[in-house]
């Protein structure tokens, strides 16, 4: 078990998993049988003649500027063409020769590191997590019958129709399910939208003599229309599942805490202390069940007041998960308060801020280079960044102590299915599809697939996919404005109008082998699409 995530991070994990990584790489190393000095003088090459080139256009680009200059004075032209003009052509010649040279480089550069680029993997980054924290593994992909136990035994929830899942990692940590999910949110919002029209008049004045004159005037006038409009986003989700607090829902929002200093935080807290306090009282008064726990910080801090069930609660929340929640949120060293923790009986979502601009899996085409020095920096330092974002991830759910243990055996078993995917898995994939063969054909807007079971056979899931979008039509309101001439004025707001589409498509879901001479539509972690 991790009993401090915060502390055991930067006192054990961080460095054991460079320590893996270093391993891993070294091992990827010495089977491509690269050679690492030979490359370094290529690379050393290559930089020299690089930066010699650069000196070279330097000089050019100061020599045409000091012709240009003594062109000015026209008496000068000649001397400066006989004397400049053949400098820079040799200057060129050499910088191209510079040039054509670093570019053979960079191809034997890349020659020699070949072997050792194509032995990474998109699997890499979370082997090395496996290798790191004891317990945790990861599945392939997400298997109908991973979602049916979550669905049935730890109340997970299929997305409403506003949701698509773009990509999933599943897995367990000590036999307790869990799916990471980047998934596209649609929102219905409204947009405000202008519209200007420019008047003109003539009106009468007198002047500083008295005497009666006229003029024309000007306004710009500005009118809004407020319409309806579909908004969208992406957001990453961990949702782990365990039996901890079975009938428990809350949620706590990230307050970004770590950003306060000790006076801050002190005073943050005996402000909410008095909330508390009010919360208490109020919730006595009409018998409502909430008792504030008696470690102010922690109640503060975490701040899940809109919870339903406070034996439970308390039987989560352990003194040592307490202590361990406020570390996490006052840390300075791991990414502190950025995190929402909603829980919903069995399940709960974790939405971190940090990994939001984030892959799923890294791909390992961000460790490639043409210089091994980098291919292996690129290597330790990405693989270190995405461990520390998914550890912390999990951290919220690791500083409770309960949510580590194995499931008891009391659990619903699954029967084996005929369904090989989850739906979410599905829907995945289902993005990868190039929109024309999956949208309405009149969609102008991005689209909210979804994914649905049609029947299964021989390890091929046949799903319907429902695409939901918009069209746009362009209107035009006009709106009355009082202008300064004392009339109205019908002002011009063009505006959107967003027409609601459907289209459904049917395909067959299966893994490369039997998806093989089909024509598939998409590809992902060895998983296809086909029709």
């Amino acid at each position: 078990m991790i009993y401090n995530p915060q502390d055991e991070y930067d006192k054990k994990y961080k460095s054991l998993h460079y320590e893996n990584t270093v391993k891993f790489f070294n091992e990827l190393a010495e089977k491509s049988g690269v050679n690492q000095e030979e490359n370094e003088r290529t690379v050393l090459e290559h930089d020299e003649l690089v930066k010699k080139a650069k000196k070279i256009r330097k000089k050019i680009f100061w020599l045409k500027f000091l012709r240009v200059l003594m062109i000015i004075t026209i008496v000068l032209i000649p001397l400066v063409i006989i004397k400049t003009t053949p400098k820079i052509k040799r200057l060129k010649a050499q910088a191209s020769e510079f040039t054509n040279n670093a570019e053979k480089l960079i191809e034997l550069a890349k020659k020699q590191v070949a072997p050792l680029n194509s032995l990474f993997s998109d699997k890499d980054c979370i082997n090395l997590i496996e290798s790191t924290i004891e317990g945790i593994k990861f599945e392939p992909y997400f298997s109908a019958k991973q979602e049916e136990n979550m669905a049935q035994n730890f109340d997970f929830e299929q997305d409403a129709s506003e949701h698509s899942t773009l990509d999933t990692l599943a897995g367990h940590y000590n036999q307790n399910p869990f799916v990471f999910e980047t998934k596209r949110i649609h929102v219905m919002g409204q947009e405000t939208y202008h519209g200007y029209k420019t008047i003109s008049w003539t009106d009468t004045y007198r002047d500083s003599n008295g005497r009666l004159r006229t003029r024309r005037r000007t306004q710009t006038l500005h009118a809004t229309v407020v319409k309806p409009k579909p908004f969208y986003r992406e957001q990453l989700v961990l949702s782990y599942c365990a039996q901890g607090g079975p009938e428990l829902s809350f949620s706590r929002d990230a307050t970004n805490l770590d950003d306060k200093s000790e006076k801050q935080l002190d005073r943050y807290v005996k402000k909410g202390e008095k909330r508390l306090k009010k919360k208490t009282d109020k919730a006595l008064q009409k018998n409502v069940e909430f008792v504030s726990m008696s470690n102010t910080d922690f109640e503060v801090m975490f701040d899940a007041l809109d919870r339903d069930n406070e034996v439970q609660f308390r039987t989560l929340f352990t003194p040592l998960a307490q202590t361990n929640m406020v570390d996490l949120i006052t840390s300075k060293t791991g990414y502190g308060d950025d995190f929402n923790f909603i829980k919903k009986r069995r399940t709960n979502k974790i939405i971190t801020e940090h990994s939001q601009k984030r892959a799923v899996v890294m791909n390992a085409s961000s460790y490639l280079s043409h210089s091994f020095e980098e291919i292996k920096n690129n290597f330790i330092d990405k693989n270190a960044e995405f461990f520390k974002s998914v550890y912390f991830d999990f951290a919220p759910i690791w500083a409770i102590p309960i949510y580590q243990e194995e499931p008891v055996h009391s659990l619903d078993p699954i029967p084996d299915l005929a369904k090989v995917y989850a739906q979410k898995e599905c829907e995945a994939i289902a993005n990868l599809i190039s929109p024309e063969n999956v949208v309405h054909p009149q969609t102008k807007t991005p689209a909210i697939l979804k994914a649905s079971p049609l029947g299964s056979s021989q390890s091929i899931d046949q799903v319907k996919i429902t695409a939901y979008s918009y069209d746009i039509n362009e209107q035009v309101d006009f709106i009355s404005v009082l202008g300064g001439d004392g009339r109205w004025h019908s002002v011009p707001v063009p505006w959107q109008e967003f027409i609601p589409l459907t289209a459904n498509s049917q395909f067959f879901v299966a893994n490369e082998e039997l998806a093989k001479d089909k024509n598939i539509m998409a590809k992902r972690k060895n998983v296809c699409i086909y029709n």
